[in-house]
């Protein structure tokens, strides 16, 4: 028998140099993942001409499976929640 360990969901966040809203988000995401709820990783929008087309200043944007999941601002019990959502259609699908 053996037993798999379910992927922990993994959270991109879109970001720009010189964000205090991207600095508010990227400790909540730090936070969560320390409590391992989740892998993360910042994207600095700047470096890649499309995701600067597509988000300019309008960051941070989370996004996991390629599904937007906050903008701007994001609280622990809300990144919770949407993580548990995840994990919760993770746990469907096998």
């Amino acid at each position: 028998m053996s037993t798999t360990t379910p992927l922990l969901p993994h959270i991109q966040m879109m970001s720009r140099r010189d964000c205090c809203l991207c600095d508010d988000a990227g400790a909540v995401i730090t936070a969560a993942a320390e409590q391992g709820w989740c892998t993360w990783e910042s994207i600095n929008v700047e470096q890649d001409k499309g995701l600067l087309l597509r988000y300019g200043m309008d960051v941070p944007v989370l996004v996991s499976e390629g599904e937007v999941l906050f903008k701007h601002r994001v609280t622990a019990e809300q990144l919770e929640s949407a993580l548990l959502e995840i994990a919760d259609r993770g746990r469907e699908a096998a």
